[in-house]
């Protein structure tokens, strides 16, 4: 990388066929130059070789971020405000970025930066000559010499120099192509009795024509057929079953459902095709195909198999994929309801559940890359029910872990499909999850069309207790927007309904109550709460419970029995690993701190609340977090600090459409400016006023005679 020159970011394109090496060069070039990046090395594969896995620009931002440290919480929605957020954060670092598989130069261009000195490499199968001034890094083949010499690290100096005409003859029949110079040399090495031309004769005399393929060197097919002839139908079939699949990689279960294999039979198959370099074994018990291979699967099977085949084999797949999901979920969604939601019948592979581990949290985040194409495969290919299935059971894990492109992008999905078979029942399903996704990004429009939606087609199909759940929901974005009563309506309706569980209807009533400042009532409602959890042994309501009580207690005052209450709820998040509304409960034991005094507590407990509030995605709460870490900052004479913090709350606040917060930091405005620049303060009063107002709010006592006292 003697290129970059510190003066402006570097960007070089690496373009070439499929597997002659782009990748390789670029990893070894990241490698060498480890050292001139301090700031790290980041890689995404953009798959760009399919449209139908082709990552967007925005995703690929998102991925981006991530690596480097970007809290998903703090990750913009749309493409442009992503795209400055990387600029930006490329603007102060010294990083080199590799962006693999690239489609075109309109999918990399939103990817580069503008200023800073990082180093992009780009690799493509195509010529993208539109990224920069410089010629691309063409590496169609490899020189003949370098043909050789790589054929040599594989199967010996020694053994090239005896045969030196049939070493020249295959690395001609491979075109060069360092994969399949790879595939020969290994092939060989496994074999130290045969004689180069041995080969040389196979690859020579044996064929199969790959139309998909024919701007390929004709002897990668040929080293690919040799590969795979030798095998037994068992091991055949389970290599074709890899170019029927979607999702980026398989485990061994997996293709015993796709290929109809008993497991240890599966097992067995995917060793012998990783001996013979056919399947890649990324980490135990995870396998995939080089791109090129891929392709080579999915032509065969084309060739080979009955065209009724591939229809029952991604049934089976897609089947044991959904089983596996609920399965690991069992910790963090009700298995009850997602039955019902699922109305799942008994899995076709029973046999193949039995390794795997309930709660597994960490195979659901391995399968996420592979959740959105099976969710597209299960939709393109008829099989609808499954889609929405499989889109719903993956909501909770995406739900918990901020993964709101994720929602969006399945149920999106899911939802069309869902229209597609006519089930009503599924497409009011994907538009109560949809709206999910929109609460927690502060879409709040588009989560009330969405339930909106849900109440109607409930309500027509005499769902009424799905149409009174769709109406708390509302509940909820009601609560959000700063529409209290009409929260609170929602939230009795809900709880006069017999037909719904009241444990998740009263914390949305209590924390109603509590922002319409009625006190008594609220703790009432979040002891009625705290009860019914502790009879249901349910840590999750437990939890949230101490954390509400613990809040209302601080804002009473009563700093002794709020700190208590909030360090028991954080106790019992941590034991169950529930990050839900943390956040706020962080918040607000910093703000018990500040009421006792205890200043440096309270900010390390209001960065933590921040930190944690990006982290999960909680945008409402990110505000709330800043607007009480200004009041502690003011407390402690920081008032620039303050007012720089309060300003921060109040554009999260307004950005999302949260009236309350916006109406605190206001406030906390106004009352940092009052002295400096009285007008300027009034009118933040006079704006707050009219929020706190609007919303039927306490704070509006106050306000009003604040500003009556300090007439204009």
């Amino acid at each position: 990388m003697r290129e970059a020159s510190g003066q402006g970011p570097t960007i070089r394109v690496i373009d070439g066929m499929a597997g002659c090496g782009k990748t390789t060069l670029a990893l070894h070039v990241a490698c060498r130059s480890a050292e001139r990046f301090p700031d790290g090395q980041l890689f995404v594969d953009l798959r760009g070789h399919s449209t139908r896995t082709r990552m967007r620009p925005a995703v690929a931002l998102d991925t981006l971020l991530r690596q480097l440290g970007v809290p998903a919480g703090r990750i913009p929605l749309e493409l442009p405000d992503r795209q400055e957020m990387w600029r930006r954060e490329l603007a102060a670092r010294s990083v080199l970025v590799v962006l693999d598989n690239a489609a075109d130069s309109r999918q990399v261009e939103p990817l580069l930066p503008v200023s800073g000195s990082a180093v992009v490499l780009v690799t493509s199968r195509r010529r993208l000559l539109a990224l920069t001034e410089r010629p691309p890094v063409s590496l169609a083949v490899l020189a003949e010499a370098e043909a050789l010499e790589l054929l040599a690290t594989l199967i010996g100096s020694g053994r090239v120099a005896a045969e030196p005409e049939a070493a020249r003859q295959l690395v001609a029949i491979c075109g060069c192509l360092p994969l399949a110079v790879g595939l020969a040399g290994t092939r060989l090495a496994h074999r130290p009795d045969w004689r180069i031309a041995d080969l040389v004769d196979r690859l020579s005399h044996r064929s199969i024509f790959l139309p998909g393929l024919r701007a390929e060197a004709r002897s990668v097919v040929e080293a690919f057929a040799e590969s795979y002839e030798p095998l037994d139908e068992a091991c055949r079939k389970a290599f074709r079953s890899f170019g029927l699949a979607a999702g980026n990689h398989l485990d061994t279960a997996m293709v015993a459902a796709l290929t109809d294999l008993p497991l240890r039979d599966a097992a067995d198959v995917l060793d012998e095709l990783v001996d013979r370099h056919l399947v890649q074994e990324t980490s135990a018990g995870r396998y995939r195909l080089h791109d090129l291979m891929r392709r080579y699967a999915a032509e065969l099977a084309r060739q080979e198999d009955e065209p009724t085949t591939g229809r029952p084999a991604i049934r089976n797949l897609l089947d044991h994929v959904l089983h596996s999901m609920v399965r690991a979920s069992a910790s963090i969604e009700d298995g009850r309801v997602l039955a019902q939601h699922l109305r799942l019948g008994e899995p076709l592979r029973p046999d193949l559940l039995a390794g795997r581990v309930d709660r597994d949290l960490d195979w659901l985040e391995e399968q996420r890359s592979n959740l959105d194409a099976f969710v597209r495969q299960a939709a393109d290919q008829g099989h609808e029910p499954m889609a929405w299935r499989l889109a719903r059971a993956g909501w909770r894990f995406f739900y918990i872990r901020g993964y709101f492109d994720d929602i969006s992008a399945t149920h999106a999905v899911g939802l069309a499909a869902a229209q597609r078979c006519g089930d009503r029942h599924a497409v009011a399903l994907m538009h109560n999850y949809l709206a999910s996704a929109c609460v927690r990004t502060g879409a709040y429009q588009d989560a009330s069309a969405h339930l909106h939606e849900v109440v109607s087609i409930l309500t027509g199909l005499g769902d009424e207790s799905g149409a009174q759940r769709a109406r708390f929901n509302l509940g909820a974005v009601h609560w959000l927007t700063g529409r209290l009563h009409q929260s609170l309506e929602a939230n009795r309706m809900t709880l006069r309904s017999c037909a719904l569980d009241t444990l998740p209807v009263l914390p949305n009533l209590g924390l109603t109550l509590r922002y319409l400042g009625r006190y008594d009532e609220s703790m009432a409602v979040h002891r009625l709460h705290l009860f019914a959890a502790r009879i249901k042994q349910d840590p999750f309501h437990m939890s949230n419970a101490l954390g509400h009580l613990g809040g209302l207690r601080y804002r009473l005052g009563q700093n002794a029995a709020a700190e208590r209450l909030l360090r028991a709820s954080l106790a019992l998040r941590d034991r169950t690993g529930n990050g839900f509304g943390r956040a706020e409960t962080l918040s607000d034991l910093a703000g018990t701190y500040r009421q006792l005094g205890r200043y440096d507590d309270a900010l390390r407990h209001h960065e933590a609340a921040i930190e944690a509030a990006a982290a999960s995605g909680e945008r409402h709460v990110q505000a709330q977090a800043r607007n009480e870490l200004a009041v502690t900052l003011g407390a402690t004479g920081r008032a620039d600090e303050a007012v720089a913090v309060f300003e921060e709350a109040l554009a999260i606040a307004t950005r999302i459409g949260h009236p309350y917060e916006q109406a605190r930091a206001l406030d906390g405005l106004a009352g940092h400016l009052a002295e400096k620049e009285p007008a300027q303060a009034r009118r933040y009063r006079q704006r707050a006023l009219a929020i706190f107002e609007r919303m039927g709010a306490p704070e509006r006592h106050d306000l009003r005679r604040q500003l009556v006292e300090t007439p204009a």
